[in-house]
């Protein structure tokens, strides 16, 4: 999908049995590029001495024309999702997502999680996720990637649900044209973290509220871990770190 190949953070500590090697796939937001959020996060990690058996697989958006940025899809003009909300502008809520950017997003995504099972990393160690529009991209993957069953995990920051009301349509028709190789019984991703912040201006709390319904329509609200942390605005947090790397102890542990 991108002319720039992704930034791969290898372990800190590469010498774990080949069993024992984990990946995340993690998506960067709007405008932003895989050394910006994404690589932060992965270096937190990395200078605590934390996760060290962790590789990252950080891949970059194409830059769209239109939006003028590095994007997943065409965003579109909702004030509750790239900006405040404008008085006057409310009917915008109701523009569609751009289905097509998304869907050729989550195939990018497929492709990605292919290659790190090609490269011997069991699939139960992969986890998939991302902030912001990453995050979108990432839970329409995670309802509907070819390779959704096979993974342990999500990973969702501060990002709304789009295309809600396609999941069901969109899993029909991308089921229809899924390989053997990829077809597996019906069981979904194992085990999901879906975070925001109260103060976030981008995407309102509200939109995440929204989305974790949304998500327990097709998700055992069991496997949902979900975290409204106070004060945090469109960024990370140290409990949101903290919060993660449980996460990632409980589903990929060493």
């Amino acid at each position: 999908m991108s002319s720039k190949p992704p930034y791969i953070l290898p372990p800190a500590a590469p010498s774990v049995a080949p069993d024992r090697a984990a990946t995340i796939i993690f998506l960067h937001g709007y405008g932003d590029d895989a050394e910006g959020l994404p690589l932060g996060l992965a270096q937190q990690f990395h200078f605590y001495n934390k996760m060290q058996w962790l590789k990252w697989v950080l891949p970059n958006a194409e830059h769209n024309h239109d939006a003028m940025e590095r994007a997943w899809y065409m965003p579109k003009a909702l004030p509750n999702a790239m900006k405040p909300r404008v008085p006057g502008h409310e009917d915008d809520e109701d523009a569609s997502d751009d289905e097509a950017g998304i869907i050729k997003s989550v195939d990018y995504v497929d492709k990605l999680v292919e290659e790190e099972i090609g490269r011997g990393t069991p699939p139960e160690r992969i986890l998939v996720g991302g902030f912001s529009q990453g995050c979108a991209v990432s839970l329409t993957w995670g309802l509907t990637g070819r390779f959704r069953h096979k993974v342990g995990g999500m990973v969702c920051l501060s990002g709304y649900f789009p295309l809600s009301d396609r999941i069901e349509s969109l899993r029909k028709e991308r089921s229809a044209e899924t390989s053997d190789e990829a077809a597996v019984p019906e069981k979904g991703v194992k085990k999901w973290f879906y975070v925001h912040g109260t103060r976030d201006m981008l995407v309102p709390s509200r939109l995440y509220s929204q989305g974790v319904e949304e998500l327990s329509k097709w998700v055992d609200k069991a496997d949902i871990e979900e975290h409204l942390y106070e004060g945090m605005g469109h960024s990370t947090s140290a409990a949101e770190l903290r919060d993660l790397l449980g996460f990632f102890e409980k589903v990929i542990p060493q």
